[in-house]
C-alpha cells in the first residue's frame, strides 16, 4: 500500500537541494507500487511526475501542483548479455553488478547518480558512453497498460530523449540492456579504468549541491570543428579531434567561473557546473543560466542549452 504525503519539499529529494513542496508526494521500491501511485494520480485526475535520484532536476519555488513519485529501488538480472533492471535501480548498482556477471559496456556509468529509468529519460553518458548504446527495451506504462518500446520510441539524442521532450507520456517500469562478455583481464583493465574517471569526478566536484553538468556541449563536424578553431585559435587541439566544444570550456573563457546571483554560483572548479552555495533558489539558478548564455552566446555565438529537466515552471 503506497503511502500519500502532501505538500513534501522536493529540496530534500534533488541534488541541486532546490525546489518548493510537491501538493502530492510517494514513494514506491517496485513497479508494482508505481503502477498504483499512477493509478491514483489518474483516478483524481492530476498530473503526475516519476523522479529516481532528482540529479538532473531543478524545481521551482513554488513547487509542483500534481503527485511526484519517488521510484528508487528495485531488483537486476542478468541472461546471457542481456540485463533487465527495474526503472527505479540505482545506475552505480546497476553498472556493478554488470562487472560482476563480467560484462562491460556500462563503465562509462561510473559516479553517475541517480537512477538507469532517470539515466534512460536523459540519454545520460559519460566518457565517451551514453545509455542508448547498450538500450534494447523498456517496458513503459502508458494510460495504465504495460507497453514495450524499443530504441526508435525513444527517439535518443544528445542527453535526450521522447520522454525527457514530453513526446512520450507515461512511465518507465523496467530496461532491457545489451552487454558484452568480457575476460577477467578486460573487466580487470575496465576497473583500472573506472578509478581514473571517479578520481576526475572527484577533482570536478563542486563545491555545493548541483545536477552536475548544467549544459550540453556541443557536438560538431568535422567541418564545423574546423572553422570554429579558425575563429576561435584558443581552443584546444583535444576538442578539436573529439570534434566536441564543452560548455565548461566556453563559460571558463567568457570569465564566469564565481560568478553568483544569491545562492547559486558558478563553479570555481568546473565552469560548466551551476552550485547551490547555501541557499540559493530556483529564480537565482534561472538568473544565473540567464547571464551565462547571453555571455556564451555575445563571445562565440553559439547558444548553450541546458541538460537538467525543470518541474514546476509554467
Amino acid at each position: 500500500m503506497i503511502d500519500i504525503k502532501e505538500n513534501e519539499s522536493l529540496a530534500q529529494h534533488t541534488t541541486f537541494r532546490i525546489g518548493g513542496p510537491a501538493k502530492y508526494f510517494c514513494s514506491v521500491s517496485d513497479s508494482k507500487e508505481l503502477r498504483e501511485a499512477v493509478a491514483w494520480a489518474d483516478e483524481k485526475n492530476i498530473e503526475y511526475k516519476v523522479i529516481g535520484g532528482g540529479s538532473n532536476l531543478l524545481v521551482s519555488d513554488s513547487g509542483y501542483y500534481g503527485l511526484v513519485i519517488k521510484y528508487f529501488g528495485g531488483k537486476i538480472e542478468i541472461t546471457g548479455e542481456v540485463l533487465t533492471a527495474m526503472a527505479g535501480a540505482p545506475l552505480s548498482l546497476v553498472m556493478n553488478e554488470s562487472l560482476k556477471a563480467g560484462l562491460a559496456g556500462l563503465e562509462w556509468a561510473a559516479g553517475i547518480p541517480g537512477t538507469l529509468g532517470g539515466a534512460v529519460c536523459n540519454n545520460a553518458g559519460a566518457y565517451g558512453g551514453e545509455v542508448s548504446q547498450n538500450f534494447l527495451e523498456a517496458e513503459f506504462l502508458q494510460k495504465g497498460k504495460a507497453k514495450t518500446l524499443t530504441a526508435k520510441d525513444f527517439n535518443f539524442g544528445y542527453r535526450s530523449s521522447g520522454l525527457k521532450e514530453g513526446k512520450i507520456k507515461g512511465a518507465l517500469l523496467s530496461i532491457k540492456l545489451n552487454l558484452r562478455q568480457a575476460s577477467t583481464e578486460e573487466i580487470s583493465q575496465i576497473q583500472e579504468g573506472i578509478k581514473n574517471n571517479l578520481a576526475d569526478r572527484i577533482s570536478k566536484a563542486s563545491e555545493g549541491g548541483s545536477v552536475g553538468s548544467t549544459f550540453r556541449n556541443f557536438v560538431m563536424s568535422e567541418e564545423e570543428i574546423n572553422k570554429f578553431k579558425e575563429k576561435f585559435p584558443q581552443l584546444p587541439d583535444q576538442f578539436v579531434g573529439y570534434q566536441k566544444v564543452p560548455a565548461a570550456w566556453l563559460i571558463d573563457e567568457c570569465g564566469l567561473k564565481g560568478k553568483k546571483i544569491g545562492g547559486a554560483m558558478v563553479s570555481e572548479k568546473h565552469a560548466g557546473k551551476i552550485t547551490n552555495v547555501g541557499g540559493a533558489t530556483a529564480e537565482d539558478v534561472i538568473m544565473l543560466i540567464s547571464i551565462v548564455k547571453q555571455k556564451v552566446r555575445s563571445k562565440f555565438s553559439l547558444q548553450l542549452i541546458e541538460e537538467m529537466e525543470y518541474l514546476g515552471f509554467n
